[in-house]
């Protein structure tokens, strides 16, 4: 096995897109159990949603370890401004997908109550039920949901940016396919 040194490996890729995959299904499912009446499909929704969420932080977990243990691809030749936005960007991202299901977990616990995941198997909770810290963890989650919604649309705003105005390849250095810039 080559080791490509201005992109990401086929395990990092995969967790890229399985993370985003994943967000989209927390976002999307937080979205629209918030408008259902209470009853069998809005529970099953919002098990499904806490199962996203777990998966989110799964990845993150997964992504951050392997960042320490692998080796990364050289920066993309650019500004250190650039350079520095980029950083401060993916260090927003990474804290804000630890927090925000973080938070939902903890939520769950504080309303007295276990995360069951895809029905295989339950988190148990680890603190006792408290509605004020319930309240509070909430609107943790929410800020820190849209926040992520923000700064991944900003995250594939740049990408686009760098594809299609600034040609640096640095949507392949995420793909299995395509010319990343070489330094």
């Amino acid at each position: 096995m080559t080791i490509d040194r201005f992109r990401y490996d086929t395990i990092a890729q995969a967790v890229h897109w399985l993370t985003a995959i994943a967000v989209i299904g927390v976002f999307a499912s937080g979205q629209i159990m918030d408008d259902m009446a209470r009853g069998p499909a809005k529970t099953q929704l919002i098990g499904l949603h806490m199962s996203f969420g777990v998966t989110v932080l799964v990845l993150t977990v997964i992504r951050l370890a392997r960042r320490i243990v692998v080796p990364q691809p050289e920066p993309i030749p650019g500004s250190p401004l650039v350079q520095m936005a980029a950083r401060a960007m993916h260090l927003a991202l990474y804290v804000a997908l630890v927090v925000v299901p973080v938070a939902g977990v903890l939520m769950v616990w504080a309303k007295g109550r276990g995360v069951d995941v895809f029905g295989l198997f339950t988190l148990p909770p680890l603190i006792g039920p408290d509605r004020g810290f319930a309240s509070n963890l909430s609107e943790i989650h929410e800020f820190g949901a849209n926040l992520i919604v923000i700064l991944a649309g900003l995250h594939a705003a740049a990408a686009i940016v760098h594809h299609a105005v600034l040609k640096d390849g640095a949507i392949a250095r995420m793909l299995p396919f395509g010319e990343p810039r070489h330094g």
